[in-house]
């Protein structure tokens, strides 16, 4: 966001907010995106941030805009927060993203949040967290988009436009029937290719993986050398 466009927004939200006027604030918030609240957050005074935090819906845009809100803010807004309140709106964020909501508060707050999730999502959690901050499996999202060798390129298609967060699939894992992970393909290879023909004639075999215990410096190398948007974690 520019400077000159964070600078409106910003008086926006104070003139609105000394007017009270909540209607036209919930508007704005849901109107501006996740990031740029995030960054709006860092000029606002911790009354304001408050207020406008308190206006912000349990829904999936409130969660994408705690994800990327400075920890010492993240920390602040939710130490007085309830439990319950936390739980509704990570319910919609991808386990990466809870992980690292739950990293910045208290480890009592954390568990209280955790105990209202359900029993798999309360597992897949605790894994994640109990990875070192600066690691792969600090990082990685379990929330992942798999099919079998064997699915031809027409099925994967429809199965994909089923899926309700397709738009963050950046490549296909491709397993076997022991679902062990035998290759990817991107969406422009599936989109490209005869609608008969199945996946494994397609995929590339060649897959660079990391485990969670690698560094992320050393996943960060590997995604600049081979222009990967995502690296499986295995």
């Amino acid at each position: 966001m520019f400077k000159h466009e964070i600078t409106i927004l910003r008086e926006t939200f104070g003139r609105l907010l000394r007017r009270h006027a909540t209607t036209n604030l919930v508007k704005l918030i849901q109107k501006t995106h996740p990031a740029d609240l995030a960054v709006l957050f860092r000029y606002f005074s911790e009354d304001e941030q408050s207020q406008v935090f308190n206006l912000m819906k349990d829904h999936e845009h409130t969660a994408q805009f705690m994800a990327a809100l400075d920890d010492t803010i993240l920390e602040k807004l939710l130490e007085d927060e309830s439990p319950d309140r936390i739980a509704a709106i990570i319910q919609h964020a991808p386990t990466n993203d809870q992980s690292l909501i739950l990293g910045v508060i208290t480890d009592e707050l954390a568990q209280s949040v955790l105990d209202l999730l359900k029993k798999e999502e309360q597992q897949e959690l605790e894994e994640l967290m109990g990875y070192p901050e600066d690691s792969a499996g600090a990082l990685m999202t379990t929330d992942i988009f798999t099919l079998y060798q064997d699915t031809t390129c027409g099925d994967a298609l429809k199965t994909l436009q089923d899926q309700e967060d397709a738009e963050m699939v950046f490549y296909l894992y491709i397993t076997d029937e022991d679902d062990r992970l035998v290759g990817i393909a991107s969406l422009r290879a599936l989109a490209t290719t005869q609608p008969d023909t199945i996946l494994k004639d397609i995929m590339v075999k060649r897959v660079h993986t990391v485990r969670p215990e690698t560094d992320q410096e050393d996943v960060a190398q590997i995604v600049a050398q081979y222009n990967y948007l995502a690296v499986p974690v295995l």
